[in-house]
């Protein structure tokens, strides 16, 4: 254990050529993963050593000024909460030491003044300096003023500062070490990495702070401190749900070291789920980049899900929603709504196969085990092509319209099917009925039943045939919608736009 007058042991940490986990590495580490902490009080003891510790107790060293100051019950809460979010994903322990004059810990957190207000805190890297794992919080700075409460900035500071304590660095350009590596600018963020001083949307919208930050280490964080101390192998290992809402606000990344996974979503908002690693999603209330206090660009990925994190299962609420699978058998369920799932690959590559009501089976034919059952999904989206999954709904009453309206093969017609379920997705279906004869054109209730007729029977129907239905659109027996419903739902009409075979596989649009 350290003492006021020793550190504990260090070692070096060999860059591994890969830019996002060497452009964090200092290129030091703790020997010991069991990591020790201490809360010092105005009874603790410090180094006067010029060279490795904080000089004489008469200089203006941090543990010297008159404003230093010692961390609140509730500060120390809070630290060791954000303690805990580091060894979640890394193999590393915090213990507590109470210190004395022959013991202190590794890492030690208190109060001193930096004459810039805009500095939060500071702390040193793991090296042979007593000051090694030492953290300061400035008391003209903010923290001094804010709870440490997770999604405050305060907290993603102690989190940004413990990830110094533990051997890692700022990810930009330091001229003090020109060489070391460092993130292009693109990735050179706080979404990407607490490490980071940049707050920025994906577009590149900057501001100065989040509407709420981060509360875990974030995707590239957990590469670099796992590369450093290893994975923990036993967080989250069993079958986990990770369950969000409409009311709860997140921001945070994802590390889970096995079992079978679900993200559960329950909540009206539409949402944006991305199983795969190092991606993000966007669920909850948005988050925002924050300029002074006003919210600028657009909403960040407010979950992510780390790199060696297999999530296999998302489940949505009751808004229109997007999913995306990871690659390998997920269950996907839209619940309610107008759901869609994206694959970043041609239609080819996939077989699509409905295996139940509201449920289908989409297949990758080069990996058989890559086999996505979809649930409640209306909308199928690949790279080349698009489908509409729901025949029993929208996408079938487009289907049985196009083909009353308009005639059989117009449901090959992928532009019409398109337009069709634009208006399906906002209209009644007798409102759809309407916009498709508006779109036909008809001027008389004789066209109308001449071309409903003729497109479900093949042939023009004659007077006795048609005259029955003319007297009652005349007479405002039936409206002309309503009529055209008729004619849609007919098993005559669903037979001829086969219907059935299109429930199996979808109907195609753009």
């Amino acid at each position: 254990m350290p003492t006021p007058l020793t550190s504990s042991a260090v070692t070096s940490v060999n860059f591994v050529n890969v830019n996002t986990i060497d452009s964090l590495l200092t290129g030091k580490r703790w020997v010991n993963p069991l990591i020790s902490y201490s809360f010092p009080n105005r009874e603790s003891w410090w180094s006067t050593d010029e060279s490795l510790g904080y000089g004489a107790q008469l200089g203006i060293g941090e543990p010297w000024q008159i404003e230093t100051d010692w961390l609140t019950s509730n500060d120390q809460v809070n630290f060791e909460r954000a303690l805990q979010q580091w060894a979640n994903v890394a193999n590393v322990a915090f213990t507590k030491i109470i210190e004395t004059a022959n013991e202190v810990g590794d890492i030690r957190v208190a109060y001193t003044k930096d004459s810039d207000e805009l500095t939060l805190a500071w702390s040193y890297l793991p090296g042979s300096s007593v000051r090694s794992g030492d953290i300061w919080v400035n008391t003209l700075g903010l923290l001094n003023a804010q709870d440490w409460n997770p999604g405050t900035i305060s907290f993603e500071t102690i989190l940004h500062e413990i990830g110094h304590t533990l051997g890692l660095k700022h990810p930009f350009y330091n001229s003090d070490k020109p060489d070391t590596a460092t993130l292009p600018t693109s990735l050179d963020s706080i979404i990407n990495t607490l490490m980071s001083y940049t707050y920025k949307d994906l577009e590149g919208v900057e501001g100065n702070e989040f509407s709420f930050h981060p509360t875990t280490p974030m995707v590239l964080d957990i590469a670099a401190i796992q590369y450093i101390y290893g994975a923990n192998t036993s967080f989250h290992s069993g079958n986990d749900t990770y369950r969000y809402s409409d009311t709860g606000t997140y921001h945070e990344a994802l590390w889970d070291a096995g079992g079978i996974d679900a993200i559960l979503y329950s909540g009206a908002a539409p949402t944006f789920v991305n199983l795969n690693p190092i991606h993000g999603s966007f669920i909850g209330q948005p988050v925002f980049v924050q300029s002074n206090g006003v919210n600028v660009g657009k909403p960040v990925p407010n979950m992510w899900i780390a790199k060696g994190t297999i999530i296999e299962n998302a489940i949505t609420g009751t808004g229109n929603d997007i999913l995306i699978g990871n690659g390998i058998a997920n269950l996907l369920d839209g619940n309610l709504g107008i759901d869609t799932v994206l694959i970043s690959a041609n239609l080819a590559q996939y077989a699509v196969n409905k295996v139940a009501n509201q449920s289908y089976d989409v297949t990758e034919n080069s990996n058989t085990s890559n086999q996505d059952q979809l649930n409640s999904i209306e909308r199928l989206v690949f790279n080349d092509a698009k489908l509409a999954l729901d025949l029993d709904g929208h996408a079938g009453r487009v289907a049985k319209l196009l083909g009353a309206v308009f005639g059989a093969s117009f449901v090959s017609n992928q532009e019409y099917v398109g337009i069709g379920l634009i208006e399906a997705d906002r209209l009644e279906y007798q409102q759809l009925a309407d916009y498709a004869l508006s779109a036909r054109g008809f001027t008389n209730h004789e066209k109308l039943v001449t071309v409903l007729w003729a497109n479900l029977f093949g042939n023009v129907p004659s007077e006795i045939e048609k005259s029955p239905y003319i007297k009652m659109l005349d007479n405002d027996e039936i409206s002309t919608g309503s009529l055209t419903i008729i004619a849609a739902e007919s098993t005559v009409n669903l037979q001829n736009i086969n219907l059935i075979g299109l429930t199996e596989s979808g109907i195609a649009y753009i």
